[in-house]
């Protein structure tokens, strides 16, 4: 699929108006819109722009984050049992849990925060002056330009219709960002528009099942990690 053909899609997705959601809940605006626009994936592959670019969809009310990408391995300074039992808590399910969002600097309600050193090139998760897990700064930010080289956005006003009572959207503002800035991601790290997200607990016989360490960003903020932003609709 071409720029070209992306962008009268979505133009005729935004002369329909508002259209209800394929699926309930915080993922609904991402499965709509994949649905709208056929597609199978949630990136394009896109000839004229050299490659494959990634698309997430944001509602603009919403103040709610959305995953970059994951990393999780080799990064555990202390074994990720031993976290979750000092620092977790316990679930609906009677069993133990530690499902965290971490900023910089400030601690959280568990007491943990995340501490930049750029001098030293590490991102650690902390426990008062414990280090739980270590992060290098060249490994996140190669995962942010690699996964995220080129981005696609495309914003949403939401409702409830009164008459299904479901979710509705009308897909009227997209964007299309690349060359994202390393120091532009560092810099949000450190001012707490980018989080650390510890998603992870312990199975019945005490083993540990981790989702993946994600680092997430408001939907509205991504935009400003990237050097170039233009307009598609």
């Amino acid at each position: 699929m071409t720029l070209r053909e992306i962008q009268s899609k979505l133009q005729d997705l935004q002369h329909r108006g508002f259209v209800g959601t394929y699926r309930n809940g915080p993922t609904g605006i991402g499965h709509t819109l994949e649905r709208e626009l056929q597609l199978d994936e949630t990136n394009l592959a896109v000839p004229d722009l050299g490659g494959r670019v990634e698309l997430k969809a944001s509602r603009k009310q919403s103040g709610s984050m959305v995953t970059l990408f994951t990393f999780n391995r080799s990064v555990w300074q202390v074994p990720q049992g031993e976290i979750i039992r000092a620092y977790g808590y316990v679930d609906d399910k009677g069993g133990q849990s530690l499902y965290t969002t971490v900023f910089h600097r400030h601690a959280n309600s568990q007491n943990l925060r995340v501490k930049m050193d750029r001098s030293a090139h590490k991102v650690h998760l902390c426990r008062n002056d414990v280090v739980l897990g270590t992060w290098s700064i060249f490994t996140i930010v190669g995962k942010f330009l690699t996964k995220l080289e080129r981005l696609m956005v495309v914003f949403a006003d939401a409702r409830i219709s009164e008459k299904s009572k479901r979710e509705e959207f009308h897909f009227n503002e997209a964007y299309l960002l690349d060359k994202p800035e390393p120091n532009r991601f560092l810099d949000a790290f450190e001012r707490g528009l980018i989080a650390i997200d510890v998603r992870m607990h312990l199975k019945p016989m005490g083993t540990v099942r981790n989702h993946g360490t994600g680092f997430r960003i408001e939907e509205r903020n991504i935009p400003g990690l990237y050097k170039n932003s233009s307009r598609i609709i």
